[in-house]
């Protein structure tokens, strides 16, 4: 196996609107220049709510140890949004000016412009572009591409485990359960420790989700998903808190958040089939935030324009932080699939 390139760190600027205003945002980016195929497909990864970029490391370990596939691939991109990770670092200035004016943290609706404008950028002037959204970040590509201003149409869309929401949605159905009590669970978790060692043991020693996470992604997760913060000059005291503000991922989750129009999604599918091989859905094997009748609410909405769909054994909703060497595995069979254009509408489950 020849050796696959490590990736570029790439501090980049974006024009777009924080609610009607428009700003220049930072954000950090992976970048890997994979081959010099013209032909190749060009991979863009965003991350779910209270993710960060490197959490898909593992996984693109794993999708380019196969030669076969890599040979395939031009490059890839991997984005955080403007207030997770690393690029939150850049762009606090601006984000916490505008809660200080009272105008509110970002929005789905806001990260959705974001994307649209990192989407219609000359960095991807030319390229087969592959979404592939984990989670809450699903709802901001079907945003974009939905839009009566839409961004350019990918290639192929592969959406892991998407949270999408419909206007009718049950106040039983899991996932208003799960996302009224993230909202709560959300403003009263703790978010300060004296030092990394500190917040280390707190993860792996307690009940969350964390101590089901592979460990190479958990590493990646301490590393750029919290900061440490001097919190008096004067005696030299600090404090490690997460880069995402707790009062800004809260209302992240709120279903409000990730609800679409059915006829939304339909005509995102649509585009995404006109304009090359379709989209594809990776579930997980555990129902923990998306049950059975779920998914097929929100394949009826997609119309059936579903070209595949692929379960990762073992997994709950947090697939690429679980099981990130099974999602390699997959993507190497949806690209595979993309590459040579079949699986149309094919059920892989």
């Amino acid at each position: 196996m020849s050796q696959f390139p490590a990736p570029e760190r790439r501090v980049l600027s974006l024009h777009t609107t924080l609610g009607t205003d428009p700003v220049e945002l930072k954000y950090v980016t992976l970048y890997y220049p994979v081959s010099s195929s013209k032909d190749g497909l060009t991979l863009v990864f965003t991350h779910g709510i209270a993710g960060h970029k490197e959490q898909y490391d593992p996984t693109i370990t794993r999708l380019l140890s196969h030669d076969q596939t890599r040979a395939t691939i031009k490059d890839i991109w991997v984005l955080d949004f403007p207030n997770h990770g690393q690029t939150a670092l850049l762009n606090r200035p601006v984000l916490d000016a505008r809660k200080a004016s009272g105008k509110g943290a970002c929005t789905t609706a806001d990260f959705a412009l974001y994307l649209r404008a990192f989407l219609s950028s000359p960095w991807l002037n030319t390229s087969s572009v592959v979404g592939i959204p984990h989670s809450g970040s699903c709802t901001l590509w079907i945003l974009a591409l939905a839009s009566t201003n839409p961004c350019p149409t990918p290639f192929a869309l592969v959406m892991i485990e998407p949270t999408l929401m419909f206007p009718s949605l049950s106040p039983t159905d899991p996932r208003s359960i799960h996302g009224a009590a993230n909202v709560r669970g959300c403003l009263a978790k703790r978010d300060r420790w004296e030092n990394m060692e500190a917040l280390v043991k707190w993860l792996v020693g307690g009940k969350g989700v964390w101590r089901k996470w592979d460990e190479r992604v958990l590493s990646t997760y301490v590393q750029h998903g919290f900061e440490e913060v001097n919190e008096s000059e004067s005696d030299g005291k600090s404090y490690v808190t997460p880069t995402l503000r707790k009062d800004e991922e809260s209302p992240l989750y709120a279903c409000l958040s990730h609800t679409v129009e059915p006829e939304a999604l339909g005509r995102a599918c649509r585009a995404v089939e006109e304009a090359g091989r379709g989209v594809h859905v990776v579930w997980a094997e555990f129902e923990q935030f998306i049950s059975k009748a779920a998914r097929e609410e929100i394949l009826d909405a997609a119309e059936n324009r579903v070209v595949s769909q692929r379960i990762i054994k073992g997994a709950g909703h947090l697939i690429p932080q679980e099981k990130p060497d099974g999602l390699g595995e997959a993507l190497i069979e949806i690209l595979d699939e993309i590459m040579h254009g079949v699986g149309k509408r094919k059920a892989k489950m």
